[in-house]
């Protein structure tokens, strides 16, 4: 997620439509119940005018296995008489395929692999160290390529439950976010300027949005949800729908100064839905992993490979790194889904048939895979294909010393490096320190990511290109700084000369070069909330194959997006492979949730209609129907369904 920094009050106080805190989620849910009705509808030949919902059919998870074992009596004396006979697949080894394997392991489900193309776990979970970590040179000699910090709201809890449950809550302490104020001293520069440009005009186009939310709730939710805003860009609705419209120029200066160049592009509901989420994480405390944010997965593979856990007797299950899959395709009896696998150099191929396969992969490689035969919809090749990717690019300097004293804040700028952000910490004014001296996203980040080079092939300089526009952006940005904002013993203004003989050296990353990643997060371009998000938490190949990740989620860019979309496909898994027991075991364990509860961004009713309404797909709801939901008229003879159920349901 992408941080807007506008002027607008941020008292956003409301509980929008379909529950919960986040309208993000909320839309998501009404998306998703709107495609699932429509497509039920179609299914009986019923016109839209009917009217005729989702049934509730289904009766809630229970939140322990003594609840349902009191409801339901389902254990059998057999330990091993609901479990999942069949082996699985996981591809993708970072937050959501290393939940997957949690969760099936918790639900006592060992007979699965889980296979990585890069030489890593973690995905975008990626900490980098100058130093070895295990006698750095000073306290905090990294940073963190990717995800680097969790707000502590209710929509990213899942993350934070998981990082407690793998005992890192130790290690979580406070992440130094500052918002800007008047009397800011943290330097900031556009057109080579150290004041902000007037966005007023922005402010107020947008200010007058989120006030329909904070005042007017549901009317708001259904003019901005239900109605056509999804289908355009956040730069055209500016310039389209905007009361007054703003002009390019005023558009284009607004996206500078607010966020990274190119931003607009992504979907005006996408951008809406960004400045909700900052504003409720305005007033709370935002947390860091001490030692860096790979610890998560680090800790998610250990638990996945070790014996014994989680009950005595269960195997180790080893995470197989450097094993790129090339073909997915389901078997000439469709009875299982084909994996190939690249093998180390000198061997062949390898080929495994698997009885359900979990996707976790970003678009980019799953994309390159060749899965013509799984036989997925259009409309999935369609999403795999073309899902908006944002860049990201950070280059990190080690210098000698501190020599600034910001602690946690972060220079906005135009200039190449577009960010600069402070670290939460100072070792001391004789410790080497790491400064994130660029985090740029969108065509910022393509710019910047053109002079990164592959560090695999050449060790990094000061004399690389990358590192020269670094250190002169600085010189620009601190050129008219507030001389408090540096140390005693810096020149000023500061000099290029000094801040070269402070280098140390350096690393720089740029996501969209990763080639198991090909962009830094998922970010829904226009029409892609509405026309892609729903039909990806379906099941496909009749039952077989399931789609998670961070892009499949409404919380792309976050921790908690992998968390709650793995989470999400494990219901559609246990729904229709009918492991109720599972499914408990998950929910009581505390892995994302308080006992017993789901994550924030779960909904167990729509997931499972959704599995239902799945092609090849045989699910049955297991709460009371037809004549104990029907109010019988006199005379009228009890029996059979009612007119509005159908008999699927």
């Amino acid at each position: 997620m992408t941080q807007l920094q506008t002027d607008i009050p941020r008292d956003i106080n409301f509980l929008p439509p379909g529950g919960g805190d986040s309208l993000r989620i909320a839309y998501a849910r009404h998306l998703l119940s709107k495609s699932l009705t429509e497509e039920h509808a179609k299914k009986h030949g019923w016109s839209k005018r009917e009217g005729r919902g989702l049934k509730p059919i289904f009766s809630p998870i229970p939140s322990s296995l003594d609840d349902l074992k009191e409801r339901d009596g389902l254990f059998s004396d057999d330990p091993n008489s609901s479990v999942f006979k069949g082996k699985i697949c996981i591809v993708g080894a970072g937050v959501a395929g290393l939940l997957t394997a949690l969760m099936l392991k918790i639900g006592g489900i060992y007979n699965f692999d889980v296979v990585e193309a890069s030489d890593r776990v973690g995905g975008r979970l990626y900490t980098h160290w100058f130093s070895d970590k295990e006698n750095p040179d000073s306290e905090h000699d990294y940073y963190d390529i990717g995800a680097m910090r969790i707000p502590e709201i209710k929509t990213m809890q899942s993350a934070l439950d998981l990082i407690k449950y793998l005992k890192l809550d130790d290690k979580l302490v406070d992440y130094n976010y500052v918002e800007p104020t008047k009397e800011d001293i943290v330097p900031h520069t556009w057109w080579y300027k150290n004041e902000k440009p007037d966005c007023k005009k922005f402010d107020d186009a947008i200010a007058s949005v989120i006030q329909s939310f904070t005042q007017a709730p549901s009317k708001a939710f259904e003019e901005y949800m239900r109605g056509n805003n999804d289908y355009y860009s956040t730069r055209a609705w500016l310039m389209l729908e905007a009361d007054p419209k703003l002009t390019y120029e005023e558009t284009a200066m607004s996206e500078a100064s607010e966020t990274s160049t190119g931003l607009f592009d992504q979907a005006f509901i996408e951008t809406i839905f960004d400045y909700c989420d900052f504003a409720q994480a305005r007033n709370v405390k935002w947390k860091r992993l001490e030692g860096g944010m790979s610890q998560v997965t680090d800790r998610m593979k250990e638990l996945i490979e070790k014996s014994d856990w989680p009950v005595k007797g269960a195997p180790g299950i080893k995470v197989t790194t450097s094993r790129p899959v090339t073909v997915m395709s389901e078997t000439a009896d469709g009875s299982a889904i084909s994996v190939t696998t690249t093998c180390p150099k000198g061997q062949s191929p390898s080929t495994t048939d698997y009885s359900a396969v979990f996707s976790t992969t970003a678009m980019a490689p799953l994309r390159r895979i060749d899965i013509e035969g799984l036989h997925l919809p259009d409309k999935i090749l369609t999403g795999i294909r073309s899902l908006s990717y944002d860049r990201a690019t950070k280059v990190a300097i080690k210098f000698a010393s501190p020599w600034w004293t910001l602690v946690g804040d972060v220079s906005s700028t135009d200039l190449p490096i577009s960010k600069v952000v402070y670290p939460s910490w100072n070792d001391g004014p004789d410790k080497p320190a790491v400064l994130m001296v660029s985090y740029s996203w969108a065509q910022d980040a393509t710019r910047m990511g053109a002079l990164v080079p592959d560090y695999t092939k050449t060790l990094p300089s000061k004399n690389d290109e990358v590192v020269s526009v670094c250190l002169n952006a600085l010189v620009k940005l601190f050129s008219k700084a507030d001389p408090k904002t540096m140390a005693a013993n810096v020149p000023k203004p500061i000099t290029l000369e000094f801040l070269r003989s402070q280098y140390v050296t350096h690393h720089a990353f740029a996501w969209s070069h990763d080639p198991w990643q090909g962009g830094a997060f998922a970010l829904f371009g226009p029409g892609q909330f509405k026309d892609v998000y729903p039909d990806f938490h379906k099941v496909y190949c009749n039952g077989k194959f399931f789609m998670s990740g961070e892009a499949l989620s409404t919380h792309h860019a976050w921790i908690s997006g992998a968390v709650d979309s793995a989470y999400m496909s494990f219901v559609l898994f246990t729904t229709v492979y009918k492991l109720k027991e599972q499914m408990v075991e998950v929910k009581e364990s505390n892995l994302v949730g308080a006992r017993g509860e789901n994550p924030e961004e779960i909904d167990e009713f729509l997931l499972r209609w959704a599995a239902k309404l799945s092609e090849g797909v045989e699910v049955e709801g297991d709460q009371n129907r037809g004549s104990e939901h029907r109010n019988y008229g006199p005379g009228e003879e009890k029996g059979g369904l009612d007119d509005d159920w159908c008999d699927c349901c």
